[in-house]
């Protein structure tokens, strides 16, 4: 696994509190909005980097497994999204470049809780688990 720290994004409650508070603040509110996103995603990625060593091994074997060619691979991007209808719950979309074939391959999780995603090494396990549900890469 590459030790280079994937792109870690949340996309959700502030999305969506941005138009409404744009009503009460202006084009500041989408600013407002966006923020929050951008604090929750660093929320998450922090729980990641500071649970990475004691977990790295669980995520290297469970792609051994499913990419028995893999001599490597680089974790390109974590994007956390709020699960629909339930800003308490997020999913994973993981995108993974395995080497030497380079090819890029996307993996959607089952919702968790964000306040977990946010403070403990839940995240890796979500993503480790959503190895089993390979999807289409989105451009």
């Amino acid at each position: 696994m590459n030790p280079e720290p994937p792109q870690v994004s949340y996309e959700g409650r502030g999305k969506a509190a941005g138009p409404m508070l744009m009503g009460a603040m202006g084009p500041m509110g989408i600013a407002v909005g966006i923020a929050i996103d951008q604090g929750i995603g660093k929320d998450i990625e922090t729980a990641l980097m500071e649970s990475l060593t004691e977990n790295q091994f669980n995520l290297v074997e469970k792609v051994a497994v499913k990419y028995p060619a893999a001599k490597s691979f680089t974790i390109n991007s974590l994007s956390f999204k709020a699960a629909p209808g339930d800003d308490d719950l997020a999913y994973v979309t993981t995108t993974i470049t395995i080497y030497p074939s380079q090819k890029i391959v996307c993996f959607d999780s089952e919702p968790a809780l964000l306040d977990a995603l946010k403070s403990s090494a839940a995240g890796w396990g979500l993503i480790a688990d959503s190895l089993s549900n390979e999807v289409e890469c989105k451009a």
